[in-house]
C-alpha cells in the first residue's frame, strides 16, 4: 500500500499538469518577467498548487478511506484539516490571480490557525522533556501553536523562489514525515505524507529548471499548512507508538531539522529588515536563494544546495541514538540550530559585496519605481503572505 499511494499521487499529477499548463496560458494565468529584480526570465503559469490540492483530496483520502475506519478523534481531525486546507487554498488561489490584501491573508491565517490549534488538535502541548518542558498550560500552547502557524505557512510560502526549490524542499520534508508516521504505525499521517511527496515528485518533473510550471501560494500555503500539521504531529507522537530504537531520538529535534531550511530564511530576513529600519515583511532580494544564485547562478544547483542542506540536517537529528548518545536533547538542539545558520556563512561572505551593490540600487530608486519593480522579486507574484 505504501508504493502505491506515492505511485498513484504520482500520476495523478503528471497526468494533470499538462493540461492545468495549456489551460493557464489558453486564460494568461501566468507571471510575466516585467519585474527587472525577477529571477526568471520567461513567462511561465503560477498556479500548479491546483494540481497539488486535487492529488490531495482525491489520492490522499481515498487510501484514507481504503484502510481501517479511523477513532473519532482522528476523523474529527481530518475534517478540520480538509476545511482549512480548502479555504487556505482558496485564499492563495485569490493571491494568485488577483491579489489579496496583507491584512485580510493575516486574519484568515488567524481563523485557520485557531481552527487547526484547537478544534483540529495539531497543537504542540509540549516539548517532550526538551529543555524541561513536558507539557505547557493550554493558553500557552494554543497561542504558542497558532505562533508556529503562522510562521512555518509563510516561511514555507517564502522559499519558492526559483525552479524545483519548494517542491523538492517538500519532497525531502514529506519523505521524512512518511518515515517517522510509518515507523510509528501512524497511518492515517504516514498516508497524508506519501500522498504529497507522490505529488511533489510528479510536479518536480515539471518545476525543475527550466521550470514549466510554479507553485504559486495556492500551493505553497497548502504544503505549508500540511508540513505545520505533520510537525506537530511527530512532536506529539504518544510514546508507547515509538519503537525502542528510536525512543532516544528527540521528536522536537527532528520536527525543527525538517523545517530547517524555511524558517532559517525566513528569520534571517526577517532578522535583517529589521535592524535596517524597514518592515520585516518588505520584500527584497536577500534570501537566501537570492545569495546563492549570486554564487551559482544556476537554479538547479542553488535547489541542490538546499537540498543537499535539508538532507543532512535531518540525518544529523536522526543519528543522535547511534553516534551522538551521550549528546543531551538540549545540545542537540543548539548544536543543529547553530549548524543549521552557519552553514550557509561561507555563501553569505562570498556573496556580500554583490548584495551590497543590489542593495545600494535598490535604496538610489525612487518611490514610484520601488512600486512598480518591487512588489515581487520571486516565481510567485504574491508571496507575501503577512
Amino acid at each position: 500500500m505504501i508504493v502505491t499511494v506515492v505511485v498513484s499521487a504520482f500520476f495523478i499529477t503528471i497526468l494533470g499538469l499538462p493540461y492545468l499548463i495549456k489551460v493557464a496560458k489558453l486564460k494568461r494565468l501566468v507571471d510575466e518577467p516585467r519585474d527587472p529584480r525577477k529571477i526568471h526570465q520567461r513567462s511561465v503559469p503560477t498556479i500548479g498548487g491546483v494540481i497539488v490540492f486535487f492529488t490531495i483530496l482525491t489520492n490522499g483520502f481515498f487510501w484514507l478511506a481504503m484502510g481501517d475506519t479511523p477513532s473519532p478523534e482522528v476523523f474529527t481531525s481530518y475534517a478540520i484539516l480538509v476545511s482549512c486546507l480548502t479555504i487556505v487554498f482558496t485564499m492563495g488561489l485569490k493571491d494568485d490571480l488577483i491579489g489579496m490584501t496583507a491584512s485580510k491573508k493575516l486574519l484568515v491565517h488567524l481563523i485557520i490557525g485557531g481552527l487547526l490549534v484547537t478544534y483540529g488538535g495539531f497543537r504542540i502541548d509540549g516539548f517532550g522533556g526538551l529543555f524541561g518542558i513536558e507539557k505547557m498550560p493550554e493558553i500557552l500552547a494554543t497561542m504558542f501553536s497558532l505562533f508556529v502557524y503562522i510562521v512555518v505557512v509563510n516561511a514555507w510560502n517564502l522559499i519558492d523562489g526559483i525552479d524545483g526549490l519548494a517542491g523538492g524542499y517538500s519532497a525531502i520534508a514529506m519523505a521524512t514525515f512518511s518515515a517517522w508516521f510509518l515507523m510509528t504505525g501512524q497511518l492515517p499521517e504516514a498516508i497524508l505524507s506519501l500522498t504529497v511527496l507522490g505529488a511533489m515528485l510528479g510536479f518536480l518533473i515539471f518545476n525543475f529548471a527550466p521550470a514549466r510550471i510554479f507553485l504559486g501560494d495556492c500551493g505553497s500555503l497548502v504544503l505549508g499548512l500540511i508540513g505545520y500539521a505533520l510537525s506537530t504531529s511527530v512532536i506529539q507522537t504518544p510514546a508507547a507508538l515509538i519503537p525502542e530504537a528510536l525512543s532516544e531520538l528527540s521528536r522536537p529535534v527532528l520536527a525543527m531539522a525538517i523545517l530547517a531550511y524555511p524558517l532559517v530564511d525566513t528569520l534571517r530576513v526577517f532578522f535583517l529588515r529589521t535592524i535596517r529600519g524597514i518592515s520585516p515583511f518588505n520584500p527584497d532580494q536577500n534570501h537566501m536563494h537570492h545569495r546563492l544564485m549570486m554564487k551559482y547562478k544556476s537554479h538547479k544547483k542553488t535547489a541542490v544546495f538546499v537540498y543537499i542542506y535539508s538532507i543532512s540536517l535531518v540525518l544529523i537529528a536522526s543519528s543522535r541514538p547511534y553516534l551522538f548518545p551521550e549528546v543531551g536533547e538540549e545540545w542537540m538542539f543548539f548544536g543543529l540550530l547553530i549548524l543549521s545558520f552557519v552553514w550557509f556563512l561561507p555563501v553569505l561572505i562570498q556573496t556580500r559585496d554583490t548584495d551590497k551593490k543590489k542593495l545600494k540600487h535598490a535604496n538610489a530608486l525612487t518611490p514610484n519605481e520601488k512600486n512598480n519593480n518591487g512588489v515581487t522579486i520571486a516565481q510567485n507574484p504574491h508571496s507575501l503572505q503577512l
